[in-house]
């Protein structure tokens, strides 16, 4: 069963969240090679009253691998560091991690 981890960016506006669409689809397959398989990526409407712009993002790592481990090795990866080339990470105001366990019927196992 593979471990899944829901990952929510929030963003310190809609240029920012634009920016970091694409660097997402960047993130793909350079994640891939490090053993972490993006399910998808979705960004959600912004409240009316705040500038701020959340992207979410489904993961998952292999059964026997340790998440953290796999995440900090992509992290320190050419690969990532190509895909943020140019980017403002201070644009990056909040990442929430969440480890998901899926039930026994859930397709996602």
């Amino acid at each position: 069963m593979s471990q899944y981890q829901l990952r929510v960016y929030t963003l310190c506006g809609p240029e920012a969240l634009a920016a970091y669409e694409n660097i997402w689809s960047n993130h793909i397959p350079g994640m891939a090679k490090h053993r972490i398989t993006t399910h998808g990526v979705w960004t959600v409407p912004a409240p009316a009253d705040s500038e701020t712009r959340q992207l979410y993002a489904l993961v998952s790592y292999r059964d026997a691998d340790d998440v953290q481990e796999r995440l900090t090795v992509y992290l320190s990866s050419p690969e990532f560091r190509a895909d943020m080339e140019g980017f403002d990470i201070g644009q990056i105001v909040d990442v929430a991690e969440t480890v998901l366990m899926p039930t026994a019927d859930s397709p996602l196992r």
